[in-house]
């Protein structure tokens, strides 16, 4: 066949060479293909008039030198390096964002694992810039993100994509070296307007951390930092793109620092929290109450439908200490990740969280962006009302959390540690309709329904609660307080205890174990609950008691507990032997090693609450009568023999 060469007119030319824009020219107009000939034309003209010999050294003037080829160059002035921020987690990461021209069709291209939300970014971006006369050259820009590993999500990167393509036009004269390690974090509108962006508490402590000088937020921003200390950083807020530009060019009119006092208004009585006056609280009761808000104790309360569990788990925040330091921050840093407002723990009150029993896992423990209700309520009280209504598998993965007081999701995009401080509170019918055992009302329901009900919540995780409360039928349902005195009952009718006095019993509880604390080498605040191990027996004082000077064989006294000199098996045993009720010994033989553990450390809580330094009988008895096996034994759940005098055998 005979092949035929046609030529096309300029106009159908899909592909034509552009010859490259001079870097010193200023991008702000847009160069046409009639200008870009003529720019060619003018440097020819000046390169063959100058002396071949001549070697002309690049400054930061712009310049020009000659390579091997003869070919003239420019080098790369140092610009502002633009770094963004971006949060895997709990964790925040630096993010450079560097700008070139290429050969190729004009336009912007992005490169890395960019997620929609930032992809579209750069066309906002692009908007602001052009509102401000900034107009990119009619050539291919590319955005380079490093690294280019991780996946880049979140509208806070609007602002330093903005900042990189500012900084490709070179009419723009950033003072870099004024201004080093500057972090942006904000979310841009089409009319160049700066929006807060979520998590901002965390992108700054992680900012902080990274080595950053001076970070560049949105002005609605700076609410969520107040009173969080970042130095030696710097934040800046911003009303619009403008006033950043102008700042990063050395004017900083337009610079808003954070206000000492915040525009809104804290209201007590929206943030209130119940009061125990409200109740008719036991000594028994008053007792718990105490003991969980100074150890930071788990608690299960099970009793039959208006006996007071929930009054009693929504009062308990009214005597706890509130989080500082540390565990304020960590909790501002969670609460602002999930979108939550800040001013009641900056207020100084105690997280409370319950969630329904409808509750999804996720939800409960968090996935890889935002953190579950169990790390919201760090520092605070996870309330979970019917507990056995709530999902097996959800119920079996609280085991982990409360052991270690984290969330640990590895899931495909990565691994998550969420903090997960939190004391649980729990309560629970007797059975399916809740009269199982009551005085007032019989129960309907069957032997098989009623052990299915209470087999919804599994040993090891009953195990993992450090107390067991079985929560009296309300007094003076039928008869008054007339009746109740008539019969002899009068001294069942405790005195009103008032918030006041159990929190300023707690906060002397918490001063006394804060001194030990310090004695003992750890971080003072350390709660009961979170004693390290080898500092256990220490901390009871009963270090010069055994033969041990630590710890070792509280872990497996179940299994050792017959080794002569074991100060703990020597009080199991005296229990066991003083018990008036006939049931404690069958406890003292048939606890597990993490019971016992509990037990020893709800008794150091007991001891604190009497400010003593020795963990005495009664401390030990008591926190074993709060066991779960106790506890079951006295709702009847358990059938104890309960012969005159019982020897244990340790090592069955």
């Amino acid at each position: 066949m005979k092949s035929h060469n046609m030529e096309l007119p300029d106009s159908m030319c899909f592909l034509r060479w552009f010859p490259a824009l001079d870097v010193g020219m200023s991008s702000k107009t847009v160069g046409g293909i009639r200008a870009m000939e003529q720019q060619r034309l003018k440097n020819e003209s000046t390169s063959q008039s100058t002396n071949d010999n001549t070697n002309h050294n690049t400054n930061q003037n712009g310049n020009q030198t000659r390579n091997k080829s003869g070919v003239e160059r420019r080098r790369v002035v140092e610009k502002l390096v633009i770094q963004g921020l971006v949060r895997e987690g709990a964790e925040v990461q630096l993010v450079e964002i560097q700008a070139a021209y290429t050969r190729g069709f004009a336009g912007v291209q992005l490169l890395g694992n960019l997620t929609e939300v930032c992809r579209s970014g750069k066309e906002r971006a692009r908007a602001a810039l052009e509102l401000l006369s900034i107009n990119l050259a009619a050539q291919r820009l590319v955005l380079g993100f490093t690294p280019a590993g991780i996946r880049i999500d979140g509208a806070q990167m609007d602002l330093p994509m903005a900042i990189a393509l500012a900084e490709a036009n070179d009419g723009f004269k950033f003072q870099g070296r004024a201004f080093p390690g500057i972090a942006f974090a904000a979310e841009l509108g089409l009319q160049g307007a700066l929006r807060a962006v979520p998590g901002m508490v965390a992108l700054a402590l992680g900012a902080a951390r990274q080595g950053c000088r001076h970070m560049a937020v949105a002005k609605g921003s700076l609410d969520d930092l107040r009173g969080i200390d970042l130095a030696p950083m710097e934040v800046h807020g911003f009303t619009d793109l403008k006033s950043v530009l102008a700042w990063l060019e050395g004017d900083a009119s337009g610079v808003c620092v954070p206000d000492a006092e915040s525009p809104e208004v804290f209201d007590p009585a929206a943030h209130a929290i119940p009061r125990f006056e409200d109740m008719d609280l036991t000594p028994e009761q008053a007792k718990v109450a105490m003991v969980v808000a100074a150890g930071r104790h788990n608690l299960l309360m099970r009793g039959t439908p208006g006996s007071g569990k929930t009054m009693f788990a929504q009062r308990l925040p009214g005597i706890m200490i509130p989080p500082e330091g540390q565990e304020k921050l960590r909790c501002l840093h969670l609460h602002n990740l999930a979108g939550n407002s800040l001013l009641g723990i900056r207020a100084g009150l105690v997280p409370f969280r319950s969630p329904h029993h409808s509750a999804s896992m996720a939800a409960v423990l968090g996935n890889h962006a935002s953190p579950g209700e169990i790390s919201l309520a760090h520092a605070g009280i996870l309330f979970l009302d019917e507990l056995p209504e709530f999902r097996r598998d959800l119920l079996e993965s609280l085991r982990e959390p409360l052991e270690s007081a984290e969330v640990h999701l590895a899931r495909v995009k990565g691994h998550v540690i969420w903090p997960a401080g939190a004391v649980l509170v729990a309560a629970s019918n007797n059975c399916p309709c809740g009269w199982t055992g009551s005085r007032v009302r019989r129960c309907r329901c069957a032997t098989g329904q009623v052990v299915a009900y209470q087999g919804r919540m599994s040993g090891p995780l009953l195990d993992r609660i450090d107390i067991h409360l079985n929560m009296p039928e309300r007094r003076r349902l039928a008869a008054g307080a007339d009746s109740a005195t008539a019969s002899g009952e009068s001294d069942l009718v405790p005195k009103i205890m008032t918030t006041s006095a159990l929190r300023e019993k707690v906060r002397k509880a918490a001063a006394f174990a804060r001194e030990r604390c310090v004695k003992l080498g750890i971080e003072p605040g350390t709660p009961n609950a979170r004693l390290p191990d080898p500092l256990l027996k220490a901390a009871l004082g009963w270090a010069a008691c055994g033969g041990q000077a630590g710890v070792a064989g509280v872990a497996g006294v179940a299994g050792v507990a017959g080794v002569a000199g074991d100060s703990v098996a020597a009080r199991l045993e005296e229990v066991a032997k003083e018990d008036g009720r006939g049931f404690l010994a069958d406890v003292c033989r048939s606890i597990s090693s993490r019971g016992l553990v509990r037990a020893l450390r709800v008794a150091r809580t007991l001891a604190d609450l009497d400010t003593v330094e020795v963990v005495g009988y009664e401390h030990f008895r008591q926190a074993l009568l709060w066991q779960a096996e106790a506890a079951a034994r006295e709702r009847g759940d358990i059938n104890s023999a309960r012969p005159a005098e019982r020897s244990i055998a340790w090592n069955r």
